[in-house]
C-alpha cells in the first residue's frame, strides 16, 4: 500500500502536460547518442512500446563501459531508466584477468574488426580507458601503431597490445641499452645489456653493466628502458 502510494505521488510530481514516451521517440534519442559518440549499432526498442513521461532531455550513456547496451535514464521528477541492448554495438574494452575495479590509463583499442595483415591507419583504431595494471603490453600511442602490420585477426572494441603486431625491434637481445630510474623526482641512467628483445611498450629484462643485477623494465625509446615501479 506504501509502495502504491510512493508511486502515485511521483507520477503527480511529473507536469501533466508531459505525453508518455514510445519506443519511436526513445529510438531517435538513442541513435543520436550512438552517432555522437561516433558508434555503430541500432538500438532493440520496439516502436509502440511506451515508456513513462520525462519533461528533460533523455541521457544516453554506455552501459557498463561499452556500447553493446546503452542506459536511458530520465532526470526529471518522476525520474527513471532502462537498459536498451544494441544490435552490433561496441563490446566495452578489456584485457583478459584485469578487474574492472582499478585505475585507468588510456590504451589503444580497434574502431572496427581488422584481418591478420592489414597495415594499420590512425582511423582503425580510439582511444580508451584500459585497467592501469593491465599487461605492460598494451600499445598506448599511435606513432607505436601506425604503419604496422596485424599479425592476427581482432574484433572491434580489442586493445591493442604489441604482440598483435609484426615485430619493430627497439631493443635487440644482447643490444646495449641505458636503464633509466626515477626517484623521487630524480632521474638516474645507467649502462646496460638487454637479456632480450623488446618492442616500445613491452616489458623485458636486462642486465645492469656496472652491477650485473637482472632488472625487469619496460621498452620506452630505440635502446632505451625504463625500470618498471617495485619491480627490480
Amino acid at each position: 500500500m506504501i509502495r502504491g502510494s510512493v508511486a502515485m505521488l511521483l507520477l503527480c510530481l511529473v507536469p501533466q502536460h508531459v505525453a508518455a514516451l514510445d519506443g519511436q521517440a526513445v529510438q531517435a534519442r538513442i541513435v543520436q547518442a550512438l552517432a555522437d559518440a561516433g558508434q555503430g549499432g541500432a538500438p532493440v526498442v520496439a516502436a509502440n512500446r511506451p515508456y513513462p513521461p520525462c519533461a528533460e532531455p533523455l541521457d544516453v550513456t554506455p552501459h557498463q563501459g561499452g556500447w553493446q547496451a546503452v542506459q536511458v535514464s530520465c532526470a526529471g521528477p518522476g525520474s527513471w531508466h532502462r537498459v536498451i541492448r544494441i544490435e552490433g554495438g561496441a563490446a566495452a574494452p578489456r584485457v583478459p584477468g584485469a578487474p574492472w575495479d582499478q585505475p585507468q590509463r588510456p590504451a589503444l583499442v580497434l574502431a572496427e574488426s581488422l584481418p591478420r595483415g592489414t597495415i594499420l591507419e590512425a582511423a582503425h583504431l580510439r582511444e580508451a580507458p584500459i585497467g592501469a595494471r593491465a599487461s605492460g603490453d598494451l600499445i598506448v600511442s599511435l606513432e607505436t601503431a601506425i604503419g604496422r602490420r596485424l599479425k592476427t585477426n581482432l574484433g572491434a572494441g580489442q586493445p591493442l597490445l604489441a604482440r598483435h603486431l609484426d615485430h619493430d625491434w627497439h631493443v635487440t637481445d644482447g643490444g646495449p641499452v641505458t636503464i633509466v630510474t626515477v626517484l623521487g623526482g630524480i632521474r638516474i641512467e645507467a649502462a646496460g645489456v638487454a637479456l632480450e628483445p623488446g618492442q616500445i611498450g613491452q616489458d623485458i629484462r636486462v642486465s645492469n653493466a656496472g652491477s650485473g643485477e637482472v632488472v625487469h623494465v619496460t621498452v620506452t625509446g630505440r635502446n632505451k628502458v625504463t625500470v618498471r615501479p617495485n619491480i627490480r
